[in-house]
């Protein structure tokens, strides 16, 4: 779905996405003299025994702050007393509107106007020389603004402390729905002292749940903060948080052991997040304002243990920010049939209507799109020649480039988002269009079709190649706007009505111009189509009959109100003056 280097940057990006949304935050209560200021900090940050320089616009401190309300404050001000770092480490800004003064750091905030904002100061921590590991230090935080409630906040460093970095997981693939595996969690204590337990918070996405958790670990469902916190589509998951007690000692490597992931129906591609600390405090650790939010309830299976492992593949060094972070893929033999359905509601006239386009995911997997775009589908509406929208809807959009390359002229086509990036069994949307239609008799047929970044920009995809989509037919449909007068119609000229067209398979637009299969009755019939595409021949066992084509070269529909699929050809096709059937190659088939 993407590169490694794409999912590991965006699954550090998720992971800390989701501190920001359950960090714990202390901050005065506010009264009718204005908002209240919050501050946001992990209660301990440990660094490495060895004095290290500040990486260029890096920093080792994640300090937030905010405000209460929707007014911003004016003036705001960060402070940071370091006095109680002597002899353990130095706190440095090198950046924003950051001053120090003594033992002192005042950053200037100016204009607050958000409930959470990261101080954009560069603050590093770097240890003094000779500080022994596990020496301990504190820094006094406070938030202050005229008229406004201040935040203060206490937080520890540690010099050399136990502190796990965790080895990358390989990815699982072509897991079988139902299947149960361990994952590979394996880390080391790379700090300069033991440790005396191990915190693994786990975090568990639609398609991966554990059968029965161990009695040391504690779990609770999230019905969606995800989505709801900005993401765009809310996803139920779980987190859980397993607290396995026992001496780790400095550069010993252990995995863990008596935690088991089953596959369920809703995984096509999943992953599970771990986060490993040396206590539940530490900077970065989701636990306690997780546990303030959610409901947990512990498990009842065997406990999980930390047996001793090999060092192979677990990084070595003091970790960064995301050392203590590891993640298992899960990419799964299933699939999730995505269809699109279309409606045409005309008015009395008949020369107007509503178009109603409705997209939907119908499992038995949900999809989850970590690329932004590659696999996140959208609808593609082209009206033909002789309509024109009245009415858009605020989440569709003219387009009017081929390939990526503006043209000239207007290509009457509109694409309307369908799904956010993760798109849950059973999810769907509706999209609805006013659309306007010219005086006239001509049939007009709207086609409708997914698209993606990737079917969007390359030639030979009718509608978006998606991997996971076991039937791609419906993925592109025509709903008949306007059809040929029924049979015994009076003619404008007073004559009779032209008979009803049949419905014509979209095999006979296709690009070859031709298409044969074998009759009913064992003889052969063909399809053709002029190089214009303006007019279809078909030949049966007993006649033949000429068919125009609607404008745009796309074949009329039979008059009915509802979508019929472009690929029905796939299955059969009706012979004029026989009841011929056609088999041809699906139009749109799946990028191998």
């Amino acid at each position: 779905m993407n590169s490694t280097r794409t999912r590991r940057v965006l699954g550090a990006a998720a992971a800390t996405a989701v501190a920001a949304l359950s960090v714990g935050t202390l901050a005065v209560p506010a009264h009718a003299a204005g908002p209240a200021l919050k501050l946001d900090v992990g209660a301990m940050i440990r660094i490495s025994g060895e004095p290290t320089t500040q990486p260029q616009f890096g920093e080792n401190v994640f300090l937030r702050v905010g405000r209460t309300g929707t007014a911003p404050v004016l003036n705001a001000k960060l402070t940071l007393d370091t006095t109680g770092l002597d002899g353990v480490a130095v706190l440095t800004a090198s950046g924003g509107r950051c001053v120090t003064a003594a033992r002192t750091i005042t950053c200037d905030l100016s204009y607050l106007n958000s409930d959470s904002d990261n101080v954009s100061g560069y603050l590093w921590l770097s240890a003094v020389p000779g500080a022994r590991a596990g020496t301990k230090g504190v820094v006094h935080a406070a938030l202050t603004a005229p008229g406004a409630e201040s935040a203060n906040k206490d937080f520890s460093v540690e010099v050399g402390g136990a502190v796990f970095r965790v080895a990358e997981i390989a990815p699982r693939t072509q897991a079988k729905v139902g299947s149960t595996f361990t994952p590979a969690v394996r880390f080391a204590n790379r700090g300069g002292v033991s440790a005396t337990r191990a915190i693994v918070e786990i975090m568990l996405l639609p398609g991966l749940k554990v059968e029965n958790w161990p009695s040391n670990c504690e779990y609770a469902t999230d019905p969606g903060q995800i989505g709801q916190e900005g993401f765009g589509a809310p996803i139920a998951t779980t987190h859980a948080i397993c607290t396995v007690e026992g001496e780790i000692l400095p550069n010993e490597p252990v995995r863990l052991k008596g935690l088991d992931l089953t596959v369920t129906s809703e995984a096509s591609y999943t992953f599970t997040d771990f986060t490993v600390f040396a206590d539940p405090d530490a900077a970065g650790a989701q636990g306690p304002a997780l546990r303030r939010r959610l409901a947990f309830e512990r498990g009842t299976g065997a406990p999980a243990t930390l047996p001793r492992d090999s060092a192979e593949g677990i990084p070595s060094g003091y970790p960064d920010i995301n050392g203590h972070f590891t993640e298992q893929e899960v990419f799964a033999d299933n699939g999730a049939d995505f269809g699109l359905t279309g409606s045409w509601t005309p008015d009395s006239s008949g020369r107007a209507g509503t178009l109603s386009i409705t997209a939907t995911n119908r499992g038995p997997a949900a999809i989850f799109d970590r690329s932004g775009g590659d696999a996140t589908p959208f609808v593609r509406i082209q009206l033909p020649e002789g309509a024109s929208v009245t009415d858009l809807p605020k989440n569709c959009r003219a387009n009017n480039r081929v390939q990526g390359e503006p043209q000239d002229h207007p290509l009457n086509r509109f694409d309307c988002d369908a799904f956010a990036f993760y798109i849950a069994n059973g999810a769907s949307s509706t999209r609805v269009l006013g659309v306007k239609l010219d005086e006239g008799t001509v049939p007009l047929s709207a086609v409708v079709s997914f698209q993606n970044e990737v079917s969007d920009l390359e030639d030979g995809y009718p509608s978006a190649p998606m991997s996971w989509d076991p039937d791609p037919d419906n993925n592109r449909i025509k709903v008949a706007l306007r059809s040929l007068p029924a049979p015994g119609t009076p003619a404008p000229d007073g004559g009779a009505g032209a008979p009803e067209e049949p419905v014509v398979p979209a095999s006979a637009a296709d690009p070859t111009g031709s298409v044969t299969g074998t009759t009913a009755t064992g003889s052969t019939g063909t399809a053709t189509t002029t190089a214009a595409g303006r007019t279809a021949t078909r030949t049966g066992s007993t006649g033949t009959a000429a068919l125009d084509l609607a404008d745009g070269g796309e074949l009329a529909d039979s008059g009915r109100g509802d979508a019929v699929p472009l690929a029905w050809a796939s299955a059969t096709a009706l012979a004029l003056g026989g009841a011929a059937f056609l088999t041809s190659r699906r139009l749109g088939r799946r990028r191998s």
